[in-house]
């Protein structure tokens, strides 16, 4: 099944860092909280734009994190742009 809707991880970061939450913390809180059990490096992955969350995962970070999916999607924007250097 195809992804309909991109995460921004450098959003992701920035909440995470507000919160003054390491990685780790985040990572924990997931498996206390939610029962999600993630490794470290996945979720770094996806701050960097590496790897994309599935949904149920997207859901369980922003509960984490006390935000809505709205504030962690990526900007269309950026998707054409990144798009259009894929040529050169």
């Amino acid at each position: 099944m195809a992804q309909l809707t991109k995460v921004d991880g450098r959003k992701l970061r920035r909440r995470r860092e507000e919160l003054e939450l390491t990685v780790n913390d985040v990572v924990q809180a997931l498996a206390e909280r939610e029962k999600r059990t993630i490794h470290p490096d996945h979720l770094r992955n996806i701050e960097l734009g590496h790897k994309q969350p599935g949904v149920k995962l997207v859901g369980a970070l922003c509960r984490v994190l006390s935000s809505n999916r709205s504030e962690f999607l990526a900007d269309p924007a950026d998707a054409v742009a990144e798009s259009a250097g894929a040529g050169r």
